[in-house]
């Protein structure tokens, strides 16, 4: 079950009805994960049982979440070996930390490079944005493409940084 909550800036206080359904009683205690992206909050003692549910909520969380990225993205439909997005197998391109300075590059973003064939050269220039495909966890990038996620579009929607999830 889904509750929504504003973050006020203040404390966060749980609805009756939220700590009912994880089994939290009042006056127990609680151990709330602080993760990136995402906050746990959970009985901080459970028997084998309580810690198994416990991992099978959060596993359907996860299947629930990847199933709603697979509806935004759409599925991969199949392009015959050809995807119209390109090859997602790509380096992370570097460059000296000198010639980046000489370029007013700041270190630490992405670099794209852009090959012109009439020139025989190469430009290495800023990305223009913060995420792609090379920023998602090895394991979850194989897990979403064997689930048959759109990778093209998926890496589109890291580039663009738009909103997948909620308003």
């Amino acid at each position: 079950m889904k509750f929504h909550k504003n973050i006020t800036g203040g404390p966060v206080t749980l609805p009756t009805a939220a700590v009912k359904l994880c089994g939290l009683e009042a006056g127990g205690k609680a151990e709330l994960h602080a993760l990136e992206g995402a906050a746990v909050l959970m009985k901080a003692s459970m028997n084998a049982m309580e810690l198994i549910h416990a991992l099978d909520s959060l596993h359907q969380l996860t299947v629930d979440l990847a199933v709603h990225l697979i509806k935004v993205c759409g599925p991969c439909d199949g392009c015959g070996g050809e995807c119209p997005f390109g090859d997602f197998s790509y380096e992370e391109i570097t460059l000296p930390d000198d010639l980046r300075e000489e370029a007013g590059i700041p270190a630490g973003v992405k670099l794209c490079a852009y090959a012109d064939e009439e020139e025989n050269s190469i430009t290495i220039c800023e990305a223009g944005y913060d995420n792609d495909l090379r920023d998602v966890p090895e394991y979850l990038l194989k897990m979403l493409e064997n689930i048959g996620i759109c990778m093209g579009e998926l890496e589109e929607r890291l580039m663009v940084g738009d909103t997948v999830y909620g308003a």
